[in-house]
C-alpha cells in the first residue's frame, strides 16, 4: 500500500515535472510566437516601407517618363529649327553666290564696255588674259620652216596656252591648192575663229570667203583680206624706216645721190609689197634724192629663192654703177641681195636694209662686222610677239570685244649697235 502510494506519489511528482516542463514549453512556445508576431510586424513594416518607396519610385518614373517626353518634344522642335535654320543658311548662301556671280558678269560687261569704249576710241589693247571658255582657233600660216613665220607661230603657240585656247595648225605654204584645203580643213574640224597668213596674190576674197562664210571671226598677219582683220606693221610707214636708214647711212659716207642706184626687191600684184616698195623709196627720197631714173623697181621677184640671181644679173647689166642701195621686203630677200651685191664686187659701195628683224637677218647682224657685209640694218616687227596681239584678238571678237579693223604693232631698226640688245644672240 506504502508501495503503491510511493509509486503514486512518484507519479504525481513526475507528472508536476511534467506540468512544469509543459509550461516551460508553453512559455517557450508563447515567447516564440510574440518574436514571429514583432518579426512579422516588423516585415510589415517593411513591406509597407516598400510599398512607400515602390510607389515612390513609380511617381519618379512617371516623372522621369514625362520629363523624358518633354525633352523629346524640345529636341524634335530643335531639330526642326536647326532644319529650319540650316534651309534658310543654304537659301543665304545660295544668294550670295547668286549676287556675286551677278556682280561678276556686271563687271566683265563692264569690262568689254570700257574696252569698246578705248577701242572705238582708237585706243585698243589687245590683253592676255584668260578666256572665257577653252575656244578652238585656226592658225593658217603663210608659210611653215622659216624663221620668221617660226617665230610666229611659236608666239601663237604661248599666248594660246596663256588663255586657255586650243589652236588648229595648217600650213598654207605659199600654194593656193593648199592654202584652200587649209581653209576647208580648219572650217571642217570646227574652229571657232582662225588666224591667216595668205599671200598669193590675187586669192584673197576666195581665202577670206571660206571663213567668213563660216561665220568664223578671222584676223589676217602681214596681209589684208576683205572682211577680217588685218594685223602687222603699217607696210609703208615701216619701209620708210628703212628707206631712211639706207639714205643716212648713204649720207655718212659722203655718196653722191646722183651716184647712188636704188634697188628694190618686190612682188608684183601683192597689196602689201606695193605699199613696202613705195614706203622705202619714200623713205629714202626725204634726205637723199637719187634721180628716179636711178631707181629700180623692175626686178622680177617671184619666189624665195631667186633674189640672188636676179641681183646677180642686176649688177652684170649695170657695171658702171657706183654705189648701190638695197632695200628688200623681207629678211631674206634683203640677205640674199646683200650676198648678191658683194660677190659682184660692191662690198664697201653697197648697203642693203630689209623688214622682219628674223633670224637670217640676224645671224648676219651678229657674226659679220659692217667691213664683212653689206647687210646693214632690218626693220623688226618683231614676230616673237604676234601671238600677243594675234590671239587676244581672236578671243576679244569671240566674246563680244570691238577690234579694230587694223591692228598695228610698233617697230625698231635693228643693226650691228643695238642687236644684242634686242635680239641677245
Amino acid at each position: 500500500m506504502i508501495a503503491a502510494l510511493g509509486v503514486a506519489l512518484a507519479l504525481v511528482a513526475s507528472a508536476c515535472a511534467a506540468d512544469d516542463s509543459a509550461a516551460d514549453a508553453v512559455d517557450a512556445a508563447n515567447a516564440a510566437v510574440a518574436g514571429a508576431e514583432a518579426t512579422i510586424g516588423e516585415a510589415r513594416g517593411a513591406a509597407a516601407d516598400a510599398a512607400s518607396a515602390a510607389s515612390s519610385a513609380s511617381a519618379a518614373a512617371t516623372a522621369a517618363q514625362a520629363a523624358a517626353a518633354q525633352a523629346q518634344a524640345t529636341a524634335e522642335g530643335n531639330l526642326e529649327a536647326v532644319e529650319q535654320a540650316e534651309a534658310a543658311l543654304a537659301d543665304a548662301q545660295a544668294a550670295v553666290e547668286a549676287a556675286l556671280a551677278q556682280a561678276e558678269e556686271a563687271q566683265a560687261e563692264a569690262e568689254v564696255a570700257r574696252h569698246n569704249v578705248k577701242a572705238i576710241a582708237g585706243d585698243y589693247e589687245a590683253v592676255i588674259r584668260p578666256a572665257s571658255q577653252q575656244w578652238t582657233i585656226g592658225h593658217a600660216d603663210g608659210l611653215a620652216g622659216i624663221p620668221f613665220t617660226d617665230s610666229v607661230t611659236d608666239s601663237i603657240y604661248e599666248v594660246a596656252d596663256a588663255m586657255g585656247v586650243d589652236i588648229i595648225f595648217c600650213d598654207n605654204a605659199y600654194d593656193q591648192e593648199k592654202t584652200v584645203d587649209c581653209a576647208n580643213l580648219i572650217v571642217a574640224q570646227e574652229a571657232d575663229g582662225v588666224i591667216f597668213a595668205n599671200w598669193i596674190a590675187g586669192t584673197e576674197e576666195l581665202i577670206a570667203g571660206i571663213y567668213i562664210d563660216a561665220g568664223l571671226p578671222c584676223i589676217t598677219w602681214d596681209g589684208p583680206h576683205p572682211g577680217c582683220k588685218n594685223f602687222g606693221p603699217d607696210n609703208f610707214e615701216a619701209s620708210v624706216e628703212a628707206g631712211r636708214y639706207l639714205a643716212g647711212f648713204a649720207q655718212e659716207q659722203g655718196w653722191d645721190p646722183a651716184e647712188t642706184e636704188l634697188v628694190v626687191i618686190w612682188t608684183q600684184g601683192v597689196q602689201v609689197m606695193g605699199e613696202r616698195r613705195d614706203g622705202a623709196i619714200a623713205g629714202v627720197l626725204e634726205s637723199f634724192p637719187i634721180p628716179e631714173e636711178n631707181i629700180h623697181v623692175d626686178i622680177p621677184h617671184a619666189a624665195l629663192d631667186d633674189v640672188f640671181p636676179l641681183v646677180t644679173d642686176w649688177a652684170t647689166a649695170n657695171p658702171d654703177a657706183k654705189n648701190v642701195l638695197c632695200f628688200g621686203h623681207s629678211d631674206q630677200p634683203g640677205v640674199d641681195c646683200a650676198l648678191a651685191l658683194e660677190q659682184a664686187g660692191f662690198l664697201g659701195r653697197a648697203a642693203v636694209a630689209s623688214l622682219g628683224a628674223s633670224d637670217e637677218a640676224l645671224v648676219d647682224l651678229r657674226q659679220r662686222s659692217d667691213e664683212e657685209s653689206a647687210f646693214k640694218a632690218t626693220i623688226s616687227f618683231f614676230p616673237e610677239r604676234y601671238g600677243q596681239y594675234l590671239v587676244p584678238a581672236v578671243v576679244d571678237m569671240l566674246e563680244g570685244r570691238i577690234v579694230p579693223d587694223r591692228v598695228i604693232p610698233s617697230v625698231e631698226p635693228v643693226t650691228r649697235a643695238n642687236v644684242q640688245e634686242l635680239y641677245p644672240g
